[in-house]
């Protein structure tokens, strides 16, 4: 008999989490830039996506979500 044994991949994605200074919330980074990023945040009750220029955030945190698939 042949028993293969399943191969378990495991991968993560990262989220940063921002502050906006001029907003004074946070939200998450969905594009990381040099000089300019798209952050998505909460804006008076509506979900929104804005270029801010990356001296007017910091990142102070991350969200790791961990995947795993079983290969055969």
């Amino acid at each position: 008999m042949n028993w293969k044994v399943p191969q378990v991949i495991e991968y993560y994605d990262r989220v940063p989490i921002a502050y906006i200074f001029d907003e004074k919330t946070t939200g998450t980074v969905e594009t990381l830039g040099a000089y300019v990023s798209i952050i998505k945040y909460i804006k008076d009750g509506i979900e929104t996506t804005e270029s801010i220029n990356n001296e007017d955030f910091v990142i102070i945190d991350e969200i790791v979500f961990q995947h795993s698939e079983e290969e055969n």
